[in-house]
């Protein structure tokens, strides 16, 4: 990831001095998040932000931004990325969306253990239910390739 941003910041820099314009730092979260208030017209929204590497409930008041709620462990897009791979669940188009797409199809609810303390929570243990209790879930067994 750093050599990427290292030439898009190279870059950003370059054609702000070129047209002489202010180089704004934009928060990446926030980013996403005023994109959605821009786009639904909503004034004060609360938000469940998801991603690879976050998971926090954000609501906007008083022109500012606040955290209320985060995980505590793992975010749930890598806890997807992850329970996908244990389980050999394609990357193509998307882990979380090959998920949900399986589960729309399924006939059998799985209890998975996730805990919330307050507005905080842990995903921790649904990696650790399918990795200990689940090993080779959906995925063939050596003896059945031959």
């Amino acid at each position: 990831m750093g050599a990427p941003l290292v030439t898009v910041a190279v870059v950003a820099r370059t054609l702000a001095q070129l047209w002489n314009k202010p180089l704004l730092g934009v928060n990446h979260c926030v980013g996403h998040i005023e994109m959605g208030r821009l786009i639904t017209g909503a004034q004060n929204p609360t938000v469940l932000y998801v991603s690879g590497g976050n998971t926090q409930v954000i609501a906007y008041s008083e022109r500012r931004y606040r955290i209320f709620g985060e995980t505590i462990d793992i975010a749930v897009g890598n806890c997807l990325d992850r329970f996908a791979r244990v389980l050999k669940i394609s990357n193509d188009p998307s882990p979380g969306y090959n998920i949900e797409q399986m589960a729309k199809k399924g006939q059998k609810l799985v209890e998975l253990p996730y805990t919330v303390k307050g507005m905080d929570v842990s995903f921790s243990g649904i990696l650790s239910h399918i990795e200990v209790r689940n090993p080779g879930v959906l995925a063939p067994s050596p003896s059945s390739t031959h």
